[in-house]
Order: structure tokens, then C-alpha cells, then sequence
């Protein structure tokens, strides 16, 4: 299996890298607009990169790692003392997987559509693809700080309480960053494609050694 070379590994630690700077600086900008979390800016551009980039495996690990870098910088764990049920066993555990384990690693599934936006012949098919695969993996994102919210999350805001409030307190910053990313990936895509397709020369090298396997095998049988 040839998709997980030093230089797609590489690619992956860079970009996961870029995206962990992203991140902080969009935290320091947006700290006291959401006191309880969140931020708006480019974290999740370059997961994005990579997903389009390498496929679906590659943009998880990417996600993955940045969540785990994110995570050293320091986590918020709540107190499952006062809870009852499951919460107050598996709760903590619970929320910082949704809170940050799953954040960015979830982003990772725009990789799924990377096959078809290769696959297509035309710019406006390339673009639906990006689009598609940009809001997945946005949406997925939200969805998982939303049910962090629901579970451990009790507020109110604009007279909602409960589940609309982790909706609406989310979706604050969520929303923003799906519609913002999505854009700079359409650019990137339009106007920077090298960005999310390998070099004529990369591919070269990767048939000369599918083609070095195939003959090793032969020799071998």
C-alpha cells in the first residue's frame, strides 16, 4: 500500500502543524466573543487540503492530529461529581471526545468525496464536489460540539434553553467557519488547484514503482 509513503506522511504532520497555529491564533482573536469555546477563522482549510489532496484515511489522520496537538495546549474537562446516569462515569470521557478528539478529526470525512471531485470533467463538477465535501465535514464538526453542548452544556441564550441553546451557541461560530472555509476552498480549488492534486512528477514516480512491484511479484512467482 503506497498511500501512506514518507512523503504523504510528511504532508499530513505539515498541514496538521499549519492547522494547530490556525487554531490558536483564531482562539486568541475570538476568546472573549465565546467564553465558552469556539472560534472563527481557517483551522479546518488545511484537514480540507489534505482530504482533496491524499483521500479520506490520510484527511482523518490529519484531523486527528491536530486535535491531539490542540489537546496539549490545554483542555477543559468537566466535573461528572454532580451528574447522575452514565455521566457520571463515562461523562468526562464523553465530552472530550466531543469537545475535542472528534472536533477536527471529523473534518477528515471530505476525503470521502476527493475520488469524485478527481474523477470529474468539468470546473462546476470539481466545485459541487468541494462544496459537498467542505460542508460534510463542517457539519460533522458541528454536530459534535452541539451534542457536547446538549449533554454537558446547560445554558441559555435569546430565551432558549436546553438543546436549542447549544444549536444556537454553536452555530455561532460553526456556521461561520462552514461558509468560510467552503469559500477559501472553492478559491484554492479555482484559482490554486496544485494545492489539492499531486504533481505530474509525484505521479510519475508512483506508477514507476507500482510497476517495480508488479515485476518483483512476477519474479518472485
Amino acid at each position: 500500500m503506497k498511500k501512506f509513503n514518507v512523503r504523504v506522511l510528511a504532508e499530513i504532520a505539515i498541514f496538521a502543524a499549519i492547522g494547530f497555529v490556525l487554531d490558536v491564533l483564531q482562539g486568541g482573536i475570538w476568546k472573549s466573543a465565546f467564553p465558552n469555546g469556539g472560534s472563527i477563522g481557517f483551522a479546518m482549510i488545511p484537514v480540507f487540503i489534505i482530504c482533496y489532496r491524499r483521500g479520506f484515511v490520510p484527511g482523518i489522520l490529519c484531523g486527528l492530529i491536530l486535535s491531539i496537538v490542540q489537546m496539549l495546549g490545554g483542555i477543559y474537562v468537566i466535573n461528572s461529581g454532580s451528574m447522575e446516569g452514565w455521566k457520571s462515569t463515562a461523562g468526562p470521557f464523553v465530552q472530550v471526545m466531543l469537545d475535542y478528539v472528534l472536533g477536527y478529526t471529523v473534518c477528515g470525512f471530505a476525503g470521502c468525496f476527493a475520488g469524485l471531485y478527481h474523477k470529474s470533467e468539468t470546473k462546476g463538477q470539481k466545485l459541487l464536489w468541494i462544496i459537498v465535501g467542505c460542508s460534510v465535514g463542517s457539519l460533522l464538526k458541528y454536530a459534535s460540539h452541539t451534542l457536547s453542548g446538549c449533554f454537558f452544556w446547560p445554558g441559555e441564550m435569546w430565551g432558549v434553553s436546553g438543546y436549542a441553546y447549544s444549536f444556537l451557541y454553536n452555530g455561532l461560530y460553526c456556521i461561520p467557519n462552514w461558509i468560510l472555509c467552503t469559500a477559501i476552498m472553492v478559491l484554492v480549488a479555482l484559482f490554486y488547484p496544485a494545492f489539492i492534486n499531486a504533481s505530474d512528477e509525484e505521479k510519475v514516480n508512483t506508477e514507476e514503482v507500482f510497476s517495480e512491484d508488479e515485476q518483483n511479484k512476477e519474479v518472485n512467482e
